[in-house]
């Protein structure tokens, strides 16, 4: 999960927003389309166009704003809370897209832990270090967290179809094409340090948390292949 900094809400739906504030138009299924592409296109903007929760590659055509809190839940607590920019994030899959596979905002639906103990959230920044991925795709709780095993539930973030498809993202950086260049322990090193990093056109790597664990299992690996050479070299 790659942790989003929030930005200021698009002027238009701050505007609309304060237009409609106290009137029965003042919640989320009111919202012209053009403020919600606007919002969309906002959300891509600050997460470099990967979704909130799997870190798949979006775009507006297939994503759709999501509400971390459903909306459900925020509106019987407060009246207008449905629309607070700062519950919001662009998700995989498109509103209406029919898509094959149930993982991320599909499989969580309508679900809440009050007060998000049990949710490790993208809109915090600690939200990186709860979640460990391997070199096989597969992620894991960090030191067994019990928000961290019901955040991979809840989002199904072990789903095989997403595993397979961080794992050949995961295997080709890793490795290359055809796995026949995979990186040294410095080149490891260098992308550990920068695959987090904005792109020239602000968009994040797919996967660069992912990626980044799995190069700490690989140089852990290559570490423990070089510690074998030498205790070879010694007995030799």
């Amino acid at each position: 999960m790659k942790y989003i900094e929030k930005a200021a809400s698009p002027r238009i739906y701050s505007r609309w927003c304060q237009a409609v504030a106290g009137t029965g138009k003042a919640n989320w299924g009111e919202l012209p389309a053009a403020e919600k592409r606007a919002v969309l296109a906002a959300l891509l903007k600050e997460q470099g166009r990967l979704c909130a929760y799997t870190m798949r590659r979006i775009e507006s055509s297939s994503a759709h704003v999501e509400h971390i809190k459903p909306q459900h839940q925020c509106r019987a607590e407060r009246a207008e809370a449905d629309l607070d920019y700062g519950n919001l994030v662009a998700c995989y899959p498109r509103d209406g897209m029919r898509a094959a596979y149930r993982f991320g905002a599909q499989h969580k639906g309508e679900w809440w832990e009050e007060g998000r103990a049990d949710f490790v959230s993208p809109l915090r920044p600690e939200c990186e270090a709860r979640l460990h991925f391997g070199l096989d795709g597969q992620v894991a709780a960090v030191d067994g967290g019990r928000s961290a095993e019901t955040t991979i539930q809840v989002l199904a973030l072990n789903h095989r179809t997403l595993v397979e498809d961080r794992k050949g993202v995961i295997t080709e950086f890793v490795y290359g094409p055809g796995g026949v260049k995979p990186l040294s322990r410095a080149q490891a090193s260098r992308v550990r340090e920068e695959i987090c990093n904005r792109v020239d056109d602000g968009s994040f790597q797919e996967y660069c948390v992912a990626i980044r664990g799995a190069l700490e299992d690989y140089q852990a690996g290559l570490e423990k292949m070089s510690r074998r050479r030498r205790a070879a070299r010694r007995r030799g």
